[in-house]
């Protein structure tokens, strides 16, 4: 990631604006890049919901979006991010899912109002998988109980590996630019493709075109210059990929 981005990133995370994909979607003062961030975000996700409308059509399906959002006097910029990412995806999938709802993970306050506690990796491209409180995802799928996918804006809670929604079949998970240390390892990272617990993930592409470059105006082709889309069918091959880009 950028200097620049990494300044940025770390700004908003101190006054509470977290929002676990600006390493990839700078702002800019003068607006122009805020603008074209929020165009890929939402190109991230279009193709993303394009995958699950496909692959999982008729399922049932729960966005988690960012909790910062539903509070009060949250930054303008905080919003828009989330209203582009669903946007992309209700573009992408069109009516071929059931969406469930946009559920918010509950945020552990001493973490979520200290973004600088040493508990926070500071590594982490996914800040929000340390700021929620340890059951708060189980908690949030006991409200959506026939789930069959959850689509993920924030990445994986650290304390992944010890809960429910991990250990069960259902449900299964597509996530865009996860930290996927939460996971575990290269090995474990392949066996959630092999057993069908993960079944996309969007990844940053290595070598993208520097942010200032203008958009193109065909949406896949500017995806398929800064991402990478991840599933069962080319996970073999992309696993030290993945394994690297967790490691930032």
């Amino acid at each position: 990631m950028k200097s620049a981005a990494k300044t940025l990133f770390a700004l908003l995370l101190l006054v509470g604006a977290v929002f676990s994909t600006l390493r990839c979607f700078p702002l800019s003062t003068d607006g122009s890049m805020k603008r074209t961030a929020l165009v890929r975000r939402e190109i991230a996700l279009r193709v993303l919901g394009e995958f699950v409308g496909r692959e999982c059509p008729g399922q049932k399906v729960l966005v988690v979006s960012n909790p910062f959002t539903q509070r009060k006097k949250q930054s303008s910029d905080v919003l828009e991010f989330e209203e582009a990412g669903v946007r992309g995806l209700k573009k992408g999938w069109a009516n071929r899912i059931e969406l469930q709802g946009i559920g918010f993970p509950e945020l552990d306050a001493a973490l979520a109002n200290n973004p600088s506690h040493r508990r926070i990796d500071p590594q982490t491209t996914t800040p929000l998988s340390f700021m929620t409180t340890d059951d708060a995802w189980d908690n949030l799928l006991r409200r959506y109980p026939d789930t069959d996918l959850v689509v993920s804006l924030i990445g994986l809670p650290a304390t992944l590996r010890s809960l429910e929604i991990w250990r069960e079949p259902k449900p299964r998970f597509a996530l865009l630019l996860p930290d996927l240390r939460m996971i575990g390892d290269c090995a474990d990272v392949k066996e959630a493709f092999r057993s069908g617990k993960l079944a996309a993930v969007v990844l940053e592409k290595p070598g993208a075109p520097p942010e200032s470059a203008p958009l193109n105006r065909d949406y896949r082709a500017e995806f398929n210059q800064r991402f990478v889309l991840i599933t069962s069918s080319n996970a073999d091959t992309l696993t030290e990929e993945s394994k690297k880009i967790a490691r930032h």
